[in-house]
């Protein structure tokens, strides 16, 4: 197996390994990787539902999506596929259902078709965003929690976020999700939550895939906000998500 890294701050490759078949170790050093680089891709990947799912529970407890429950049979995989540009809720910076009390830890998305061309997904560094603000900012957010809702969950979680793993600090606010921040009104948060999620999706601490078929791309909503353009028209484009149920955030 081998790692080769795709930016300073946020990514990397990973060849010679069929996630259907790997051993103990094999797996180990996925997670290192994973804990070092944020996001991992995978290149020419054949997961059946199965194989996707089961390589998912190896990292712990799946996600199951609160818009499917009850709806069907399999609410641990998502299927998002074009539904039109008007449609499309990706084009927006986010990490996923950050409004659920135990957020996903990681996302572990699969091509299964994808467009001729157009539909890359771009990821951004959490780490790097609250490292990049000033030590007088820093120290102003870290008490704070903020509001997320959707799904008609609604959760409290910290503004600054401490990985479980490595022990560093991300921000966690998001665009989708976040609301306000606990304690103050939707006016008087939004435009330092705009400034954050802003500051969080700079391009210079992200990355950007174009995805091929087959691709799986894992990634880690603890330090990472991602966004999905839009930009393939009404061309088929299919893509299976599965999610690892996180802790509370702290």
């Amino acid at each position: 197996m081998k790692i080769e890294q795709l930016t300073v701050n946020i990514g990397a490759q990973v060849d010679g390994v069929q996630l259907s078949s790997i051993d103990e170790s094999t797996f180990e050093a996925i997670q290192e990787g994973l804990w070092k680089h944020q996001v991992l891709v995978f290149r020419d990947q054949k997961l059946s539902r199965e194989e996707h799912l089961s390589f998912g529970r190896r990292f712990g407890e799946l996600h199951k999506h609160p818009a499917l429950v009850g709806k069907r049979e399999h609410p641990e995989e998502l299927i998002i596929k074009n539904r039109g540009k008007s449609k499309t809720v990706t084009e927006v910076w986010h990490s996923d259902v950050s409004c659920d009390p135990r957020p996903p830890s990681l996302s572990i998305l699969r091509a299964v078709e994808v467009p001729e061309f157009g539909g890359d997904t771009l990821w951004a560094s959490q780490y790097a965003a609250f490292e990049s603000l000033s030590s007088g900012l820093r120290q102003f957010l870290s008490p704070l929690k903020a509001l997320h809702e959707n799904y008609d969950m609604s959760s409290a979680h910290p503004v600054v976020r401490v990985h479980p793993e490595t022990g560093r600090q991300a921000l966690y606010v998001n665009g989708g999700f976040t609301k306000h921040f606990e304690g103050m009104t939707h006016n008087e948060s939004e435009p330092l939550l705009n400034y954050l999620v802003q500051t969080g999706s700079a391009l210079d601490i992200s990355m950007r895939h174009r995805w091929r078929q087959n691709d799986v791309v894992i990634w880690d909503n603890r330090c990472v906000m991602h966004f999905a353009v839009h930009d393939y028209g009404d061309a088929p484009r299919e893509m299976r998500r599965v999610t690892v149920r996180g802790e509370v955030p702290r």
